[in-house]
């Protein structure tokens, strides 16, 4: 008897624990709580937006002069180093100038002989002017007075030419450098025979800085920047143009715009002027011109990988609502400004677009927002 009261109060007890191991039913009826999906978001704002167009070049001398001689003579010496730097006026070349100096002073010497004969001729028109009053002298004498005065006159003047002709050939014996600039090589040595006029340059000097790259941008996109500013959608900029060379960034201006359209090519030339004091920059030198030619004022950037592309080229991004959900917006796009793109329509200020997790979000789902410290720009 005692043995089945003890059986009986062990499996009581062994019911009661398993019981008490169990789920309650309050348990059972809560369902397994699912985590939402992890994103950033981005909130727009209007910002102006400096359109940049990033354009081929070619780098070319501010100025370029070729030196030639402008008188004929036998060159005695060289006076510069090849490949120096040479100040304007400074003497390049020596050319024989003995026979310019005699011709010099057979100028001078006639011009004095003509003052003199002058000076002659002078006073006897005097004495005849004075005779004539008294009918002491025909009248013819006194024309004829006063007429080879008028010619000595003249001869001084075409003698003081001439001489002033001497004074600037025997100048011109110092070949000057007529521009400031790298100098190259000499294409005569000392005892070569050189001319006026000779097609053959002496030497060329390049002027480096500044230097300029003329820039070629298409008549179609030149037509339409037009066009958008007559509209207003775009405002007008001082023109700015930025070349990088390696690290370094030069800030530029854009000189002016050619009126003419190559035929071949379909291009406008545009010029560009930098500073060049490190003589860095040579002509010929290709590169590209990041040129800034206008605004777009309170305009919307969204960086480029929040934006999805459909199979027919539709773009759009996911936008969070007020409840945290994920919304579809169709976009429509400008041009790409760096990383971002540029919204024409489909989005306002204060949308907030969601820029990670894409591939693990679909359109009503909720979603735990993150504020992205980084925005489009």
């Amino acid at each position: 008897m005692k043995l089945k009261i003890s059986t009986l109060m062990l499996s009581s007890a062994l019911a009661i624990s398993l019981s008490a191991c169990g789920p309650s039913n309050a348990e059972k009826q809560v369902p397994a709580q699912i985590m939402a999906q992890q994103v950033d978001v981005i909130t727009l704002k209007e910002q102006n937006v400096s359109l940049i167009d990033v354009l081929p070049a070619r780098a070319v001398a501010s100025k370029i002069a070729e030196v030639r001689p402008q008188v004929t003579g036998i060159i005695l010496e060289r006076h510069f180093t090849e490949g120096a730097f040479v100040e304007a006026g400074q003497t390049l070349y020596q050319v024989d100038d003995v026979i310019y100096k005699a011709n010099l002073a057979s100028a001078e010497a006639k011009v004095a002989q003509t003052n003199a004969n002058l000076v002659t001729a002078k006073a006897e028109l005097t004495r005849y002017e004075k005779l004539i009053a008294n009918n002491a002298i025909s009248q013819q004498n006194l024309d004829q007075a006063r007429a080879q005065y008028k010619a000595l006159q003249a001869e001084l003047l075409m003698n003081k030419a001439a001489l002033h002709k001497a004074q600037v050939d025997l100048t011109y014996t110092k070949v000057l450098a007529p521009i400031s600039g790298q100098i190259s090589k000499s294409n005569i040595t000392e005892g070569a025979l050189v001319s006026a006029g000779q097609s053959n340059a002496l030497t060329t000097i390049t002027q480096l800085d500044p230097i300029y790259f003329d820039i070629k941008q298409a008549s179609a996109e030149i037509n339409k920047l037009q066009q958008r500013l007559a509209s207003g959608e775009l405002q007008a900029v001082e023109n700015s143009a930025q070349l990088t060379l390696g690290n370094k960034t030069i800030q530029g201006k854009l000189l002016f715009n050619e009126v003419q359209v190559n035929p071949s090519t379909d291009t406008v030339t545009m010029r560009a002027e930098f500073k060049n004091v490190d003589k860095n920059l040579m002509p010929g030198m290709f590169a590209r011109i990041e040129l800034i030619q206008a605004q777009r004022l309170n305009s919307i950037l969204v960086p480029q990988k929040a934006v999805s592309f459909n199979r027919k080229g539709d773009s759009s991004v996911y936008v969070l609502t007020a409840d945290n959900t994920v919304e579809t917006k169709v976009i429509s796009l400008g041009r790409s400004i760096g990383q971002d793109w540029l919204i024409l329509s489909g989005l306002n200020v204060g949308d907030q677009v969601i820029t990670s997790g894409l591939q693990k979000i679909r359109p009503g789902m909720t979603v735990s927002p993150v504020q992205s410290n980084i925005e489009a720009k």
